[in-house]
């Protein structure tokens, strides 16, 4: 059972960490119940469980064994390993040469000890209080559920009470062993929202600055969690503090984001630990985000920090990250979209006229050039579809579109520009058959027959793909579906 993780979990706090190796060596002694006889010895590093491989041993038939090397460990959060399962957790902090005694595992809170350990003794303390005040916390949970309405204030102040004792205790405990690795690891259970100052106020006692509270917690979030302390991403907060502060702390701009993240990678720069991660759990987290901002965030964390500095990763990754950054930059959110070049609409007479002329029809050169869309479009929001006739969702989302545009969008200073991607004779006359069928003669129907290079500036390898852009023909949705419009078109 990992009871740390269970423990903290308990109060909604977040997660794990940990490392090793340096000098002087170590040495820790066992004596454990364990499913095999082979136990290994482990750390926690951000979201990883790593093993070390030169501590495994075999323990003999009353569970005794020792943890011993050449080089000192690096402090953090470990865990003892057998048969792929954790047994418990434990620091590691300056001392390297201690003992632990688990053989009762129903119960590790309180059937778990350590002998000359400073370290331990107090997260030992710790897990057993905190064990106590979460059951006593469960127990008025259920009262407020239970309660009538005019007693549940009364308990939600005696869980309100209660989780301020904790904190307090939690405090005490840390400025109690100042010093110590377990101290940084308590103070980092204590968020800094219990510490916000009040607001400046006049004499009168009006708000002289509203922002204050916000700038002052944005400046100390890290007070009790120095993100820039090794040893703190052997512990089980470190990515979730991260990952909070650039989700929850900062304003969700992404130049704003882009800045922080600079800031952070320049003071980082020369530990390779810390860089090496940090730059990658960012690279990662905003490569999956569903927000369409962040993709600028995602290009610019790969172009300016990833692709110059990512020595550890191989040069077939490096070549292809490049090809993607290049073909995103040019339709990131907030650019004016690119030109269309050699882009030809063909209006609502030709339609008509190629239903009964089969010459019109398959005619690839027929149209009007549109020399620059951006120039020649003066409506507020410009809707741009890039499809192909042959492709069945492509026409299934041109024909949702047309159903948003006829039932929201008409009236709202909008114009539509369909970019029909296919240039073949056939292709042409099944545009024409699909757009007479559907009488989408109310918008641009338009195709660039004679050039590709759109395909490259608009990353428009996959069909459907929407674009918004607003009167500057500034792009400022991309990737949507029909019913997503609304969000940016008011």
């Amino acid at each position: 059972m990992n009871i740390l993780r269970a423990l903290i979990n308990i109060f909604g706090l977040s997660a794990l960490v940990v490392l090793p190796v340096a000098a002087q060596g170590h040495e820790i002694k066992i004596a454990v119940k364990a499913d095999n006889d082979t136990v290994m010895l482990g750390h926690y590093f951000a979201k990883q469980d790593m093993l070390i491989p030169d501590d495994t041993i075999v323990l003999n038939k009353s569970g005794y064994g020792v943890f011993k090397g050449n080089r000192k460990l690096d402090k953090g959060m470990y865990f003892i390993v057998s048969d792929r399962r954790k047994l418990f957790d434990f620091i590691v902090g300056d001392e390297q040469n201690f003992e632990i005694t688990a053989t009762d595992t129903a119960d590790l809170v309180n059937g778990i000890r350590f002998k000359n350990s400073a370290e331990n003794d107090v997260l030992v303390a710790f897990q057993r209080t905190n064990v106590r005040m979460s059951i006593e916390a469960d127990r008025l949970r259920k009262e407020i559920e239970a309660a009538s309405q005019e007693k549940k204030d009364a308990i939600r102040q005696q869980l309100f009470d209660l989780s301020k004792e904790r904190l307090e205790y939690i405090q005490k405990l840390a400025d109690t062993h100042e010093g110590l690795f377990v101290s940084k690891f308590l103070k980092a259970l204590i968020p800094m929202t219990t510490k916000l100052p009040d607001y400046p106020r006049d004499t009168m006692g009006n708000i002289t600055d509203s922002t204050y509270v916000y700038r002052w917690y944005r400046a100390h979030f890290f007070d009790n969690f120095d993100i820039f302390d090794q040893d703190m991403i052997r512990t089980m907060l470190y990515e979730d503090k991260v990952i909070e502060y650039f989700r929850s702390v900062l304003p969700q701009i992404p130049d704003t984001l882009c800045a922080e993240a600079g800031k952070i990678f320049q003071k980082v720069k020369d530990d390779n630990v810390l860089f090496r991660y940090m730059l990658i759990t960012l690279f990662n987290h905003y490569a999956k985000s569903d927000i369409i901002a962040f993709e600028n965030v995602w290009v610019n964390l790969a172009e300016k920090w990833y692709i110059p500095y990512a020595t550890w990763t191989s040069a077939d990754y490096l070549k292809t990250l490049k090809k993607e950054v290049e073909e995103r930059l040019p339709n990131l959110i907030g650019k004016i979209a690119p030109p269309i070049e050699m882009m030809m609409a063909l209006p609502p007479d030709h339609f008509k006229a190629a239903a009964l002329d089969t010459a019109i029809k398959f005619d690839l050169h027929a149209g009007t050039p549109l020399k620059d869309f951006r120039q020649s479009v003066k409506t507020k929001y410009t809707v741009l579809l890039f499809w192909d006739i042959t492709c069945s969702h492509c026409r299934e989302t041109i024909q949702a579109l047309h159903e948003v545009y006829e039932n929201e969008l008409k009236g709202k200073n909008v114009t539509v520009i369909t970019v029909q991607m296919l240039n073949t004779k056939d292709a042409k006359g099944k545009w024409v058959d699909f757009v007479n069928e559907h009488q989408l003669l109310d918008w641009t129907n338009a195709w660039s027959p004679y050039d590709a290079v759109f395909k490259k500036t608009y990353n428009a390898a996959t069909v459907p793909l929407i674009y918004v852009l607003n009167e500057k023909k500034e792009i400022v949705g991309k990737r949507l579906t029909p019913d997503q419009l609304h969000l940016f078109i008011r």
